[in-house]
């Protein structure tokens, strides 16, 4: 018999090398494992207070400790389809569900229905730094300082960004993990991420920083005015917002195959629209309260 070439050159002291594209697929490997998904898994576990996860599969947090340790990982973060998705949440419903189509994927490939790349919640952080720097030279100019900036700009970021997700998230994941999950003997059970309850505020929040940050901005001139027009521009603009803001959220929720009476999620949208006749009612009958000028005395004192 003829030795194998192979065998002998696998002898003392050789190292045999791999296959041709072997190497590559090791390396990539490793790359996923030095980030693992941000959730561990989380899917199937429960959900204590306000929606928050009470227990981990990888333990204690354990999610949230690898989430933002990608933040440093700038190499990793996938910013074109993190722009990809900011432009399909701006276009008509069917652009929109397009996005949760990739939450889908991730839970074939990743068994998590959250991004586990932070660089959608990184752009939208920009874009508030931005905003601040933007109304604080437009509304308080001869008084803006560095303190005063950093004030508005964390009052945007901790209290209506984080705080409003925080709330609001966990508000409709309980509701979701409670009431609206549809069990079923031929399938694993599921709950509702809270990081993927995350991941839909901060799809909504989008839309509604459109109108109220980008939209409003540019047409303060006439919605600060005192008169019915200002008024009524500036109640329908900020209704539009909310609006938005929840039928996003209804489609995040309407993307997991699990739940049932998703249409519960729109149901804000009817109150926001009573309130805005409401407010309508008052306008006709000389009692203007214009929310944008509200919004104005509250954040600016004007």
């Amino acid at each position: 018999m003829i030795p194998d070439a192979r065998a002998m050159a696998s002898g003392p002291g050789m190292v045999q090398a791999p296959p041709a594209g072997q190497g590559h697929a090791r390396r990539r490997m490793a790359s996923d494992h030095a980030y693992p998904p941000a959730s561990g898994g989380y899917g199937v576990s429960g959900f204590g207070p306000m929606g928050v996860s009470s227990s981990l599969d990888d333990g204690g947090g354990q999610w949230l400790t690898n989430y933002l340790r990608r933040i440093w990982a700038w190499e990793q973060m996938d910013f074109e389809s993190c722009f990809d998705q900011i432009v399909s949440l701006i276009g008509p419903p069917q652009s929109m569900a397009k996005v949760y189509k990739l939450a889908n994927y991730r839970k074939k490939t990743k068994n998590q229905w959250a991004r586990d790349d932070p660089a959608f919640a990184l752009v939208e952080i920009g874009f508030l730094l931005v905003s601040a720097l933007g109304w604080g030279i437009a509304c308080i100019h001869t008084k803006l300082t560095v303190a005063r900036f950093i004030l508005l700009f964390a009052n945007e970021l901790i209290g209506y960004w984080f705080l409003g997700g925080i709330v609001i998230g966990g508000i409709c994941a309980t509701v979701a993990n409670r009431f609206l999950i549809e069990h079923s003997v031929h399938s694993v059970a599921q709950t509702v991420e809270w990081l993927y309850a995350f991941d839909i505020h901060c799809n909504g929040f989008l839309v509604s920083f459109l109108f109220t940050h980008v939209l409003q901005f540019f047409l303060l001139p006439i919605l600060l005015g005192d008169g019915f027009v200002p008024t009524l521009l500036a109640n329908l603009l900020w209704t539009a917002a909310i609006s938005s803001y929840f039928f996003v959220t209804h489609l995040g929720y309407r993307a997991l195959p699990f739940l049932r009476h998703t249409e519960y999620y729109l149901y804000p949208i009817a109150g926001v629209w009573l309130i805005f006749v409401v407010l309508l009612l008052f306008a006709i009958m000389g009692y203007r309260i214009n929310v944008t000028r509200v919004m104005a005395a509250f954040y600016f004192g004007h």
